[in-house]
C-alpha cells in the first residue's frame, strides 16, 4: 500500500511538474498573441533577457568587427568604432527591450496573424516542442523564416519564466 501511495505521489508531482512548464510557455504564447505587458512581465525575466542579449551582440560584434579585413586595416580606430557600436547597441537594448518595446514589436509586426490563438489544444500541444535540458531549464525552438529561435525558460521558485533568447549567426547581416 505504500509503494502505491508512494508511486501515485511521485507520478502526481511530475504531472504537476510538467504542467507548470506547459502553462508558462503558454502564458508567453498568450502575452504574444494578446500582447498583454502584464503577462509578459509576469513570464519574462526581463533584466536577464537583456543581459544575455548584450553579451551575445557584444562578443558577436566583436567577432564580426575582428575578422572583417576592412576594419582590421584601422586598427585603434576599428576597436574605437567598436566600442561606439557596442554601448549604441546596449542603450537601444535597454531602450526597447522590455514588456513596452515587445508590445510596440508586437503591435507593428506583419506576422502577427500567423500565431496562433492560445487555446486547451495549444496549451497541450506546447509539450511536444518542450525540451528539457535538466529539471530547472528548458527551451522551445520558435520557427521565423526558416531559422530555428531557442527560447529558453529556467524555473525560478514555482514559475517557469524566459531567460535567454537565442539569435541566429547571421544577425548581422540585416543590419
Amino acid at each position: 500500500m505504500r509503494k502505491i501511495s508512494f508511486i501515485i505521489l511521485v507520478v502526481t508531482f511530475a504531472f504537476f511538474y510538467v504542467f507548470n512548464a506547459m502553462h508558462s510557455f503558454h502564458q508567453v504564447h498568450k502575452s504574444i498573441y494578446y500582447n498583454n505587458k502584464q503577462i509578459s512581465k509576469n513570464y519574462i525575466e526581463w533584466e536577464k533577457v537583456k543581459n544575455n542579449f548584450k553579451d551575445y551582440i557584444n562578443a558577436s560584434l566583436l567577432d564580426k568587427m575582428s575578422n572583417d579585413k576592412e576594419f582590421g586595416e584601422f586598427d585603434e580606430i576599428g576597436i574605437l568604432v567598436t566600442g561606439l557600436a557596442s554601448k549604441f547597441i546596449e542603450y537601444a537594448i535597454d531602450t526597447y527591450m522590455n514588456p513596452e518595446g515587445l508590445s510596440l514589436l508586437i503591435k507593428n509586426s506583419t506576422k502577427k496573424s500567423e500565431i496562433p490563438e492560445p487555446s486547451f489544444a495549444t496549451l497541450i500541444s506546447g509539450i511536444s516542442i518542450m525540451k528539457f535540458d535538466s529539471l530547472n531549464t528548458f527551451y522551445v525552438n520558435v520557427d521565423t523564416d526558416g531559422d530555428k529561435i531557442p527560447v529558453h525558460f529556467k524555473r525560478i521558485g514555482t514559475k517557469w519564466k524566459v531567460v535567454e533568447i537565442g539569435f541566429p549567426d547571421d544577425i548581422f547581416k540585416d543590419f
